[in-house]
């Protein structure tokens, strides 16, 4: 009998036209004598969506729990139309990128964002304003 080995599969690649969203912060306030909370993401419920739809498109399976999932992303940025820096070293922060596209990603590729074992992210001009994003086993 010989023994099988698992398939080798390769890394699910997808791609979101736009602009992205960031995960804003949550700041709390006292409002007629209620403490109010809110968010400052403008936008992440609809990009939150299209991430989802994209990556659901594109076949990326559903990893359970208990197996972990590395991610790679890159966003790319329209150059300005004059160039100071070769890299898009300004807004938005690339840790709010990531939160807001990890937990898009909840419930489409994994089950928890905490399965999340390796994360690389960039950011760089492009052509187009997109973000390309990459899912596969650990």
């Amino acid at each position: 009998m010989m023994a099988t080995t698992p398939a080798i599969v390769a890394p699910v690649q997808f791609v979101v036209d736009g602009p992205p969203a960031v995960k804003g912060s949550t700041f709390s306030f006292f409002y007629r004598g209620r403490i109010v909370t809110k968010q400052d993401a403008k936008n992440l419920t609809s990009w939150a969506a299209q991430v989802a739809w994209c990556a659901r498109e594109a076949g990326v399976p559903l990893i359970p729990k208990g197996v972990g999932v590395i991610v790679s992303v890159v966003y790319e940025f329209a150059p300005p139309i004059r160039l100071v820096r070769s890299s898009p070293c300004t807004r938005p922060d690339i840790d709010k990128l990531a939160r807001a596209l990890l937990d898009a990603l909840t419930g489409v590729a994994y089950e928890d964002d905490g399965q999340v074992v390796a994360l690389t992210v960039r950011k760089m001009y492009g052509t187009d304003t997109r973000t390309r994003v990459w899912v596969d086993r650990a």
